[in-house]
């Protein structure tokens, strides 16, 4: 009697487990008030010819630097190009070899430049650290 009785209380157990709930679905967000995704700018894509403010900074670093490396004046450092980038880390796309970084998507820019015969690629991000990337 007792191995019946456990039987059953086993089976109205297992079968109220997997009943189906009454309880109404709680509505998620709507696709439409999602954010909407904003794509990365492609290289060679669109390339400002004048930088905005937030990237003006990080030009005028890369042409100071690059007017050094060059031996030449601020002046004669031309600024080829300036892309809005997002950096897949914090190494700013030119990661030297033993050193460890970030792991997060890092904005920030690309700036081309050029003075004295030669073009520099330079990164930088948007707090205005600003590296020469020589691949």
């Amino acid at each position: 009697m007792r191995a019946l009785l456990y039987l059953y209380l086993c089976l109205v157990g297992l079968s109220s487990a997997c009943a189906a709930s009454n309880v109404p679905p709680t509505p998620g967000p709507s696709p439409a008030a999602a954010p909407a995704s904003v794509a990365s700018p492609k290289p060679g894509v669109s390339p400002s010819a004048s930088p905005g403010p937030e990237a003006q900074q990080a030009v005028n670093q890369a042409t100071h630097d690059a007017a050094q490396r060059l031996s030449v004046s601020d002046t004669d450092i031309s600024v080829d190009r300036v892309e809005p980038r997002q950096w897949p880390d914090a190494s700013l796309g030119c990661p030297r070899q033993g050193d460890v970084y970030a792991q997060v998507v890092t904005p920030g820019y690309l700036i081309v430049v050029s003075g004295g015969g030669q073009q520099l690629e330079y990164h930088s991000d948007a707090r205005g650290r600003v590296i020469l990337c020589s691949q």
